[in-house]
């Protein structure tokens, strides 16, 4: 038997980020040279890779200089047809005492090339920041920045008309290439459709598993969440299974329908409190009941939370006070900051009212 004249491709899962830890400048080099290469793969030109660079360059540098256990989540972002390079940086603290001041332009502590965080603001297509001062839990900012390529930019200002705001991080376990969790947003007419499908273990065999569900879901767009599932399960009988949940938020109707089997957490928060979303006991693939769908109301200020069992359930929302009105990644990025787990592949998805 010829060998082949290169690897077949190992499913994937995600799309997952790379994360590229920051506690010294020595790592700047890094995130900056993993940008670029996200940024070709985004068909950015020649301008857009070096406002890429800038970028990168002060969010690592202030992470290095600044802040405890600084990291950065980079990937590529889709938004239609356009794609670009969303930069996530997380850390545990100090954070920043006076935000507004250290977003002037102008305002640098670290000496690097640009003009500090008010040249990230300036220079990046998108850009928000939470940052909560002081020690323990909650304490420490969480910044994003997307950089778009070719007309991209000039269409990003629409985003916040959008009916639904999403943003996810999805993280492999440290060590692995393919990502055991996977997950899909689609925008339609009418609805969103939320996926999260988390393969049974991590590595590889995971990952088919967690792209089969996303493929079957792909397939079969139009349908229902118990119907997406209940597909699901006959695919994935080849497979080693998976968890997995399914939402699809109708903000004009107001309503969420919702069907899970699985470790998949999902709630819906809205005026200081919170709606589980129960999944049910079982692995889509081998052992599984018939799917229930239920529907539950969707207040105009709500907000969607689901994620995997690679991130802990103990987490409170109200310890971020006034995060909802931020960029939807920045709530998804915090709880993986402070509550993944640490022994598993970990995804969070964030979907809120485009008018909050």
């Amino acid at each position: 038997m010829s060998a082949l004249p290169f690897p077949p491709p190992e499913p994937v899962g995600g799309p997952a980020a790379m994360v590229v830890p920051v506690e010294e400048t020595s790592r700047v080099g890094e995130a900056r040279r993993t940008a670029a290469t996200l940024g070709l793969d985004a068909g950015m030109g020649e301008a857009e890779r070096g406002t890429l660079a800038v970028v990168v360059t002060e969010m690592a540098t202030n992470l290095a200089r600044h802040a405890r256990r600084g990291r950065l989540l980079l990937g590529t972002v889709r938004r239609g047809d356009d794609a670009g390079v969303e930069v996530l940086a997380l850390d545990e603290g100090p954070g920043i005492a006076n935000v507004s001041r250290a977003l002037e332009d102008g305002y640098s502590t670290a000496g690097t090339a640009g003009t500090g965080l008010g040249a990230v603001r300036r220079m990046a297509a998108e850009f928000d920041l939470y940052s909560q001062p002081g020690e323990g839990s909650g304490a420490g900012t969480a910044m994003v920045a997307r950089v778009w390529a070719g007309a991209g930019a000039a269409r990003s200002a629409s985003a916040g008309r959008q009916p639904l705001r999403t943003g996810v991080v999805c993280v492999p376990l440290a060590g692995e290439r393919a990502c055991g969790d996977a997950w899909l947003v689609l925008h339609q007419r009418e609805r969103t459709l939320v996926v999260v499908v988390d393969g049974l273990g991590h590595g590889p065999e995971a990952a088919l598993a967690a792209d089969e569900a996303v493929r079957v879901v792909r397939e079969r767009a139009d349908a229902g969440p118990a119907e997406l599932v209940q597909a699901a399960h006959l695919a994935l009988r080849a497979t080693r299974g998976a968890a997995m949940a399914v939402a699809a938020v109708q903000p004009a109707a107001g309503a969420v329908l919702f069907a899970g089997i699985g470790n998949v957490s999902a709630a819906v928060h809205a005026g200081g409190g919170a709606r589980g979303l129960a999944s049910h006991n079982g692995t889509v693939g081998h052992a599984m009941r018939s799917v229930q769908e239920y529907r539950v109301d969707w207040p105009r200020d709500a907000s969607l939370v689901m994620h995997t069992d690679g991130v802990n359930t103990r987490w409170r929302l109200d310890a971020y006070p006034g995060i909802v009105r931020h960029d939807p990644v920045l709530l998804a990025g915090v709880l993986y900051r402070d509550a993944a787990r640490g022994r598993d592949d970990a995804t969070v998805v964030v979907a809120r009212d485009g008018g909050v």
